[in-house]
């Protein structure tokens, strides 16, 4: 069964960079570029095994959005941020995210933990 990956991004050219790397790897791929694009995802998609989540959106940032999707036991978590502050960083450890990016990141190596984060069933 292939994996589903969420990716919520603003940033268009990331978002296709990001879709086509994660195809390529064999996921099954659904994007969105606001948190509230994501929360209808979810709605017609769901479950998704990874969700690649960028903090600074239009509108509801990224962990105001997963706090609003409560508890999502089957989606691991990457949280994205270019934008690194103790409090993004806190609220992601309360939230439970598996992986905490800072922007820019290299992509062979998201990848690489994404699959590790799968593997190990850690984190939200």
């Amino acid at each position: 069964m292939q994996r589903k990956v969420l990716i919520v991004d603003d940033e268009a050219l990331l978002v296709r960079t990001l879709s086509q790397a994660f195809r390529e790897a064999g996921y099954v791929v659904v994007t969105a570029g606001s948190a509230e694009e994501a929360v209808i995802a979810y709605q017609v998609n769901a479950p998704f095994d990874l969700l690649l989540l960028d903090n600074r959106l239009p509108g509801k940032s990224g962990l105001d959005f997963l706090e609003g999707l409560g508890s999502l036991p089957q989606t691991r978590t990457v949280l994205m941020t270019a934008y690194d502050t103790e409090e993004t960083h806190r609220r992601s450890l309360k939230l439970e995210v598996g992986l905490y990016l800072r922007k820019p990141f290299d992509l062979v190596s998201l990848l690489s933990q994404a699959d590790e984060l799968l593997e190990k069933g850690a984190g939200t």
